[in-house]
Parts: structure tokens; C-alpha cells; sequence
């Protein structure tokens, strides 16, 4: 009997102080915070996977097919035109602009960079090239422009908004000609008078 007891006491001692008790997710060793993070990361590797397989999986486009001066204009627009859905505006940079001001006896200058924001219809890689064959053609006519304004011309919001004004007609004019304006806005990124 005295060994039944000393038995009885070392299993006693064995047992741990506090009894764990199992709950229902820890049985299959995972809990429930587990299981929604492993369903996130899921959920956003294959979307990612989603996006990226769309994003790599457009053919290349072909390029803007080189119009000659005798092609017709409204034609070259045309192949131009965006045929997706989802349009969205795209905004095409210039370099900066340097005129001499119309100011006789005092050496005035003029710097201006526009930023030409296009419309949605435009398809922007086909546009992009477009735009670049026809930049120097929009440089040529802003420095002749700037260079027939004074200072008087070139001082104030008013002033400002109305050249704004007529730098977009004339891009859609020159750009665009017998067609529907593409160019929507023009922003000044710079604009000093020295």
C-alpha cells in the first residue's frame, strides 16, 4: 500500500499546476487569426497576379503609322483615336520656352514651360508619338508668340489666363487641324519674366 501511495504522490507532483484545455481551432493547430491572414495574402497574391498577367499580356502596339504630307489628316487622327474603355486623360510635358519681350531698350526675356493636358479619346501611346513628331512645330510658334507680347502683355492673372487661352487655340490648330480639338488644358509649369 505504501508504494500505491508514493505512486499516487508522483503523479500528483507530475501533473502540471494548471490544466490546458483545448479549444475547438487548436487541435488542428491553427486559429482562426491564422486562417483570415493566410486567406488575405491569398486574396492579394492573385489579384496581383491578376493585374499582372493584363499588364504583360498586351501586345505591343504597332506605332503610330507615319503619315506624308500628302496623306489625309483627318485619317492620321483617326488611327490615334483610343478604342479602350477605360479613358482616362494623360497630360503631355514641352521643354522650356526662352523669347525676348517686344520691349524696345531693354533687354526683357521671357521663360515658359507648358504642360498640354489631352483628351481621354486620344489613345496615349499612338499620342505620345504623335506628339513628339510635332513639338518643335508648337516650340517654333510660342517663341514667335512670346516674342510679339510686352511686358504689359505678359503681367497679371488676366493676362495670363488669356495667353493660356491662346497658346490651347493654337495647339488644336496646329496639332489638329479640321478636326475636334484634342489638347483640354494647358498648365504653366514655369513662368518668368526676367
Amino acid at each position: 500500500m505504501a508504494k500505491e501511495k508514493e505512486k499516487e504522490t508522483e503523479k500528483e507532483e507530475q501533473k502540471p499546476e494548471h490544466p490546458q484545455t483545448e479549444t475547438p481551432s487548436s487541435g488542428s493547430g491553427m486559429t482562426l487569426y491564422t486562417w483570415l491572414i493566410l486567406g488575405a495574402v491569398t486574396l492579394a497574391s492573385s489579384g496581383g497576379g491578376f493585374a499582372l498577367s493584363h499588364l504583360m499580356g498586351v501586345t505591343p502596339p504597332t506605332g503610330l503609322e507615319i503619315v506624308d504630307e500628302t496623306a489625309n489628316q483627318e485619317d492620321a487622327i483617326n488611327v490615334m483615336l483610343a478604342k479602350q474603355t477605360d479613358q482616362r486623360v494623360w497630360v503631355e510635358e514641352f521643354e522650356p520656352v526662352l523669347a525676348n519681350l517686344d520691349e524696345p531698350g531693354v533687354t526683357r526675356y521671357v521663360r515658359v514651360t507648358i504642360t498640354l493636358e489631352m483628351s481621354p479619346e486620344l489613345d496615349e501611346t499612338k499620342g505620345r508619338e504623335f506628339m513628339a513628331a510635332k513639338k518643335m512645330l508648337v516650340r517654333d510658334w510660342m517663341t514667335t508668340y512670346l516674342a510679339g507680347l510686352s511686358l504689359e502683355d505678359v503681367r497679371g492673372s488676366r493676362n495670363l489666363n488669356q495667353i493660356k487661352k491662346d497658346v490651347l487655340q493654337q495647339c488644336n490648330e496646329l496639332l489638329f487641324p479640321k478636326s475636334q480639338p484634342f489638347v483640354e488644358r494647358v498648365f504653366f509649369k514655369e513662368f518668368a519674366v526676367q
